[in-house]
């Protein structure tokens, strides 16, 4: 029988993923990619010609087995080996309840679930809701853009880090581990640049978010590219991740200081005239991710009664704007 991997959400992140896997798949008869996202130009351009992935090495369109709006579409099989293999969630956070609802149809027990998004809660979402399925996650490092039909990717130092975690996977039995270990292989034999599984992926979920949260906030309240935010507002973006790091700290992360400095020369290494997902959005007055990726962390600090004065401010203020 063939594996099954179905990608939900082509945009940057699951597009790019999803035709390496794609582009894989097309040389086997063994493993089929499935790609599942919403009417519109995206689906209608990677119908016709295939989803084109372009990056300083890389030129190619990728065919998946089938591009479609519609879960029943999706082939499954019967009885025990009903669902899909393997799930890659890659729509925002706040369509991912929706999102579940309609998998649910090409959902089995079997069924390994993979999460993308930028935010913390992600993976927790998904295990309270499928409380039988093998929740992972993963933590995407990688600067890319979406246009109908197109991946740009600017760089090619992009990793894919995978993992389990108890926090959200439950007990990591052999049958579990053996699941992540097969989609790192499929992972590893398309192209990506992969790390070997994690058993503690909720502590390289909080690396990534301590980057990428201080630099959604800064890039989106000054309204400027992350080099342009380093150049006159260090001092505010160093005091977003200590905000963040002194939040890790009382939430029993003893280390978290020791990850400060690591966060800046991460954020500092960015495109300089990269920006955030969250500040494109809510520049082009699309729904962003300022709750899950801003709001989150002041409504965790103040459960913890914890002060976070710039996050709070920067908050408030992009809610303002938002709303205005």
């Amino acid at each position: 029988m063939s594996v099954k991997i179905v990608v939900s959400g082509l945009g940057a992140i699951g597009g790019y993923y999803g035709a390496m896997l794609a582009r894989f798949a097309e040389q086997l008869s063994s493993v089929k990619v499935f790609f599942y996202l919403r009417q519109g130009e995206h689906l209608n351009a990677i119908r016709q010609f295939g989803l084109q992935v372009v990056s300083p090495s890389l030129n190619f369109y990728a065919h998946p087995t089938l591009a479609t709006s519609k879960v029943e579409d999706i082939a499954l099989g019967k009885g025990k080996d009903k669902g899909v293999d393997y799930l890659i969630l890659a729509t925002k956070e706040y369509d991912l309840k929706k999102n579940l609802k309609d998998l649910l149809p090409i959902i089995g027990r079997k069924t390994l679930i993979l999460t993308t998004q930028n935010g913390l809660s992600a993976p927790l979402t998904v295990q309270s809701f499928l409380p039988d399925n093998t929740v992972a996650s993963a933590a995407c490092h990688i600067t890319c853009r979406k246009t109908p039909g197109l991946i740009t990717v600017r760089s090619d130092e992009n990793l894919l880090k995978i993992g389990l975690d108890p926090s959200f996977s439950g007990k990591i039995t052999p049958e579990k581990w053996a699941q992540i270990e097969r989609l790192f292989v499929y992972l590893r034999a398309a192209g990506v640049r992969c790390t070997p599984p994690s058993r503690e992926m909720g502590i390289l979920l909080k690396e990534k978010f301590i980057m990428l949260s201080p630099s959604a906030a800064a890039t989106a309240y000054y309204n400027q590219p992350i080099g342009e935010v380093m150049k006159h507002h260090e001092e505010a973006l160093r005091e977003l991740i200590h905000e963040l790091a002194m939040l890790y700290q009382t939430m029993g992360n003893r280390n978290s200081l020791f990850i400060e400095d690591e966060a800046f020369a991460a954020i500092d290494k960015m495109p300089k005239e990269a920006t955030t997902s969250m500040h494109s959005d809510i520049q082009n007055g699309h729904k962003s991710e300022l709750e899950s990726l801003v709001g989150f962390v002041v409504k965790t600090a103040k459960k913890n009664k914890l002060s976070v004065p710039r996050y709070e401010a920067f908050y408030n203020e992009l809610k303002n704007r938002i709303n205005s």
